[in-house]
């Protein structure tokens, strides 16, 4: 939906759920996994074949199992601060994109503060492509230097995922329109993530359509690969 100056409305982020659980059970089984890593490895090592432990054996599993448990101790202390920074919240109004954290902050990036770009053959507002390392996101400019105007924020396990992200960036994407307007977006930012320009509404088909594509593309490649190294190898990969 199109607004104005005077009927902007505020959006706020609405929790995915299901993804955020799935996060959280993996972050839960791989603290689990290298729990028993450290724990089993250096047990089984010494009680292979049945061993006794020899006294040099009981002095170093005093001494690492003091570290271990001196670690967990530590790591939790540091995930209880941590937590104080979580996302609870992120809302797009007529000021800018604000995320609440856990402990009552709130970090904004203002429409107002936004900076033309210095780059050349890049926009004020424009997006960094991701990577196998690293996820892409939007970008823009703030006192000479690059900062990611993010929604949606993965940190140390605690990630918040909102269902509505594709919502908040084109309300966020208008918002700069309208009380930024010379602000410059690039066109990659509304294809990449699938927002109208002229209505800067989320086009969900668009989206299903892309993806769809991309997975028959690749299917298409592995097939061709596979019949490659059939008739070239004679073996097959996939059958």
């Amino acid at each position: 939906m199109i607004y104005n100056k005077e009927n902007f409305p505020e959006v706020t982020s609405e929790r995915n759920l299901t993804a955020t659980i799935f996060v959280y059970i993996l972050f839960g089984l791989l603290c689990i996994a290298m729990l028993c890593l450290f724990i089993g490895l250096p047990l089984s090592i010494q009680l292979e074949h049945n061993s006794r432990l020899s006294i040099g054996e009981m002095i170093f599993d005093l001494i690492y199992f003091s570290i271990l448990l001196w670690g967990i101790w530590a790591f939790c202390k540091n995930y209880k601060h941590q937590k104080l920074k979580k996302i609870i919240l992120i809302s797009v109004d007529q000021y800018g994109i604000h995320h609440h954290q856990y402990n009552g902050i709130i970090q904004s990036i203002l429409y107002k503060e936004l900076e033309r770009s210095r780059e050349a053959y890049v926009s004020d507002i424009d997006r960094k492509i991701g990577t196998k390392y690293s996820p892409g996101y939007i970008f823009g400019f703030k006192e000479g230097k690059q900062i990611p105007i993010d929604f949606s924020k993965p940190e140390n396990g605690m990630t918040y995922i909102p269902k509505n992200k594709y919502h908040l960036i084109g309300h966020f994407l208008q918002g700069v329109t309208l009380f930024s307007p010379h602000i410059k977006i690039s066109q990659a930012v509304y294809a990449d993530y699938f927002i109208n320009p002229a209505t800067f509404e989320f086009n969900k088909k668009a989206q299903i359509i892309t993806y769809i594509l991309i997975l028959i593309f690749l299917i298409i490649i592995l097939i061709a690969i596979d019949l490659f190294t059939k008739y070239t190898k004679g073996f097959s990969i996939l059958f």
